[in-house]
């Protein structure tokens, strides 16, 4: 059997070395209060929308669910409103598409030159039309890849992502112009004979009007809402209700090809992405094992009693103040006073351990400057040596950034 110490190194996994490197980060705060200003707003239309659909007796709110989000160094928490699982409701839309945008922005870290496409099915189409044309749509994409002309010229599509476009009121009911955007991707540079052939074989596959919308400048135009946030807001509970019924059981955002594996193979090795200096690179999910391992294993005199428990720990982030910190996922926390919880062994026993990392870096980097500044000279002998030597050694590894991480214990 493993002992507590083994086990316990365990758990915290990778977690406080990669909190150490992206907390206390200071962002631009007239950008951070914009940025919370567009997410309050945000959060107020979902709640709107939401509102909406349960006036009309559907219900958009899980009353069961419980989660807390708690900065480690800010002592600040928030409750994440408790909607179900509805993607017409931008809230949930936004955080189902972050995971996805996050493969699709790795992908395209390493394919540079792959392009986008835009895909329309024709008219504007009601609302009884919209289910028949994403079906058509969505089953286009799913054969593409297999035709003989794609194979020919090495190219592949890789990802689709579908918008139902703008929603306008007419006499017959709502008007939709459903279309999707794609990325393709070449396994070898084509000529421009060959390139124009291509195109047109794409555009002739497709049917309906469809177009290289040349290199991709941001992943945000390719994954979208599928609806508008302020075209929802103008339509009523039943309106809103048919267009989740149609979003049910439908694939929005689809992952092909080589997109697909590389998202299998991340699921297969316990691997998330995150951002490092504007870079997202793979490091592995401290938050769950193929193993399973169990949750911190307190001392024996600890308080065994089960109250609010932590669920999962965030990569640092600015919620609460413009700067980043350490976050954590809390189940159950009800009226409970977080307080509490941020004193429990759990919660000082992370703590310590990113507190360790962030000493160590800057050590490091202060041990460097260090040994770069008292370079033994050519002319100098032995005994001056040992002397700048042993007073080097003798220089504490103190500054305002490790006081700050020590205070917060």
């Amino acid at each position: 059997m493993e002992s507590n110490i083994t086990l316990t190194k365990k758990q915290v996994g990778s977690y406080p070395k990669l909190a150490s490197e992206l907390s206390g980060v200071s962002l631009d705060i007239d950008k951070w209060e914009k940025g919370r200003e567009m997410s309050d707003k945000l959060l107020q239309q979902s709640h709107d929308i939401a509102k909406k659909m349960e006036s009309v007796g559907f219900s958009a709110y899980d009353h069961q669910a419980d989660l807390t989000l708690v900065g480690l160094n800010s002592r600040q928490h928030s409750k994440l409103p408790p909607f179900r699982n509805v993607t017409i409701i931008p809230w949930v839309s936004r955080k189902k598409r972050n995971k996805s945008s996050k493969e699709l922005e790795y992908f395209l870290q390493k394919n540079p030159n792959a392009r986008t496409w835009v895909h329309t099915t024709g008219k504007r189409c009601t609302l009884q039309e919209l289910s028949e044309r994403l079906e058509n749509l969505h089953a286009k994409f799913g054969r593409v890849n297999s035709q003989p002309f794609m194979k020919k010229f090495g190219a592949k599509f890789v990802f689709r992502s579908t918008e139902f476009g703008e929603i306008a009121k007419t006499d017959e009911g709502l008007s939709f112009h459903p279309h999707c955007h794609s990325v393709l991707v070449l396994d070898r540079k084509l000529p421009s004979e060959d390139w124009s052939l291509l195109v047109s074989k794409i555009r002739k596959y497709f049917v309906h009007w469809s177009y290289d919308a040349g290199k991709i400048k941001s992943v945000k135009e390719l994954v979208k809402y599928c609806v508008k946030p302020s075209d929802l807001e103008h339509l009523n509970g039943y309106e809103l209700l048919s267009i989740h019924q149609i979003t049910t059981n439908k694939r929005l955002v689809e992952f092909l090809g080589h997109l697909r594996k590389q998202r299998q193979l991340h699921n297969k090795d316990n691997v998330r992405l995150v951002r490092r200096k504007g870079v997202l690179t793979k490091t592995l999910n401290w938050n769950a094992s193929k193993k399973k391992l169990p949750r911190f294993v307190p001392p024996e005199d600890a308080d065994s009693a089960r109250g609010p428990f932590i669920v999962a720990w965030v990569p640092p982030t600015a919620v609460f103040t413009h700067i980043t910190e350490p976050c954590f996922l809390v189940q159950g926390l009800g009226s409970n006073d977080v307080t509490t919880l941020l004193d429990s062994w759990e919660v000082q026993r992370m703590q310590q351990e990113i507190n360790k990392h962030s000493i160590k870096v800057h050590t490091k980097t202060l041990t460097h400057h260090i040994n770069k500044s008292y370079t033994k000279p050519h002319h100098e002998n032995k005994s001056q040596t040992i002397q700048k030597n042993t007073r080097s050694e003798r220089i504490p590894p103190s500054s305002k950034f490790i006081d700050s991480v020590v205070c917060t214990n």
